[in-house]
């Protein structure tokens, strides 16, 4: 009898810790000294003070044997890859197993592509970061929703001729080629109900600031994040989808038009439209809790043939000596890029794209996954410049023609290889077959079409 109560209660453990849900969230300033230029505008101005904070915000999430950390950041881009390493060595003996990384792509922050006393401090925050994400782990429970944000336009007007027009900023709303306004909410509660994170994951350049600001900004998500923030004691996550041809209606407002109010309006209207979705979402302990994540190199070549010299005499001139020597002289023609994909509970899926991918990927994203809940995580990991459609390609315009390296149809490789992981990590996509799963589910001969339900 005794022997039997013991392995009843290890049996009851091993099932308690394999049914286990833990989350943690943290987040730490990283608005560094002023007297640094801003990333994103051209020339880029030289930043004399503080709008509104920068930060780094770490979600740690832990189930039976895997723990990941999902690090947002208020810049224009990732840190590089030699400090996101350095990260990830760090805290790897502290049980994390893997660390994704995501910007929101700010034009009001620091260059974030250097190696420098900044950006090692930074560095060494975003890993701080982690680490106190980490010890507020709790049981945990989540749950998912959706919202319309309207604040965007697609900035690329293809013409009857098939060419691109740019159409930067478009305050009258008129319609423009393909948008996606729904953003993904998913928030995360302790179990005993105290707010832990909220997650909003939509599709728009934060550019409501013009390069005549000069003061350190998160534009439009930062004030996002502070209405969420305020209200409901959570901390605030922002991922950015596919917003490579994405900007805010009131894109570049200059200061004496109104710059800063309409950056915070813009902001309110976002965080606002989150707060109204918010009652609708009803956190629960997953049936299935499990933290999986894929990731992987997929080749993409490069957009243009630089063992030829007019090539590169015409790329020098388009982009200048210094940009032309630091981004795109030493690319390799096989040019492979990281992708990934993080699976939480077998329901939930975000795939993750290292640079500014079109909207259109975000769109048939989540209209071919295998998993309902699938959002797409730009500017992760790497960054990788623009990534557009083959059709987008076509067209030419910025993003497609100018300022884009990776090869035609990158996405598109890209999209196929995340979609099999979304298949695969969520058991959807069956690697190693039951008998049972040969035998078909098919109509009984009694039901009527109508009666059949879609569930």
């Amino acid at each position: 009898m005794c022997r039997l109560f013991v392995c009843l209660c290890i049996l009851s453990m091993a099932i308690s810790a394999q049914s286990e849900f833990l989350a943690g969230a943290a987040k730490i300033d990283i608005t560094p000294e002023t007297g640094l230029s801003s990333w994103g505008y051209a020339p880029p101005p030289i930043m004399t003070g503080v709008l509104d904070p920068l930060y780094t915000k770490a979600l740690v999430i832990k189930s039976g044997d895997s723990t990941i950390a999902i690090v947002a950041m208020d810049l224009g881009r990732v840190l590089i890859p030699p400090l996101l390493d350095d990260i990830r060595a760090r805290v790897k003996p502290e049980g994390i197993d893997h660390v994704m990384f995501t910007a929101s792509h700010t034009h009001q922050a620091p260059p974030a592509d250097i190696d420098a006393d900044y950006t090692r401090k930074m560095a060494k925050q975003m890993g701080d970061c982690i680490l106190a994400a980490l010890k507020n782990l709790k049981p945990a429970v989540i749950g998912v929703g959706r919202t319309e944000i309207n604040i965007s336009s697609n900035r690329r007007k293809i013409l009857s001729n098939g060419q691109c027009m740019m159409v930067w900023r478009n305050a009258e709303q008129y319609p423009m080629g393909p948008i996606d306004r729904e953003a993904g909410i998913i928030q995360i509660n302790s179990e005993d109900g105290e707010a832990i994170a909220v997650l909003t994951n939509f599709a728009c350049h934060p550019v409501v600031l013009s390069w005549d600001n000069t003061k350190y900004s998160a534009d439009w998500v930062g004030e996002m994040n502070k209405v969420i923030e305020e209200s409901t004691g959570a901390i605030s996550l922002f991922m950015q989808g596919g917003s490579g041809d994405i900007n805010p209606y009131l894109d570049k407002t200059p200061l004496e038009d109104g710059g800063i109010e309409a950056m915070r309006s813009v902001g309110r209207t976002a965080g606002n439209a989150v707060l109204a979705a918010l009652p609708g979402i009803t956190p629960e302990k997953p049936a299935n809790p499990s933290v999986k994540v894929s990731t992987k190199r997929v080749q993409v070549g490069l957009r243009w043939d630089m063992s030829k010299e007019k090539n590169r005499e015409t790329l020098r001139e388009v982009y200048g000596d210094y940009m032309f020597d630091k981004y795109i002289a030493g690319l390799p023609a096989d040019l492979s890029i990281p992708i990934s994909v993080i699976m939480i509970n077998e329901s939930l899926a975000f795939a993750m794209m290292p640079g500014e991918p079109f909207v259109q990927y975000q769109i048939d994203l989540k209209n071919r996954s295998p998993v309902k809940d699938t959002f797409l995580v730009a500017y992760a990991d790497e960054f990788h410049i623009y990534i557009p459609t083959i059709k987008g390609s076509a067209a030419r315009g910025y993003g497609a023609a100018a300022n884009t390296y990776v090869g035609a149809g990158a996405g598109d490789r890209m999209l196929t290889e995340l979609l099999l992981d979304i298949g695969l990590l969520s058991g959807k996509i069956i690697p190693d077959p039951n008998v049972e799963d040969f035998i078909p589910l098919e109509r009984n001969a009694t039901d009527t079409l109508e009666t059949i339900s879609d569930n």
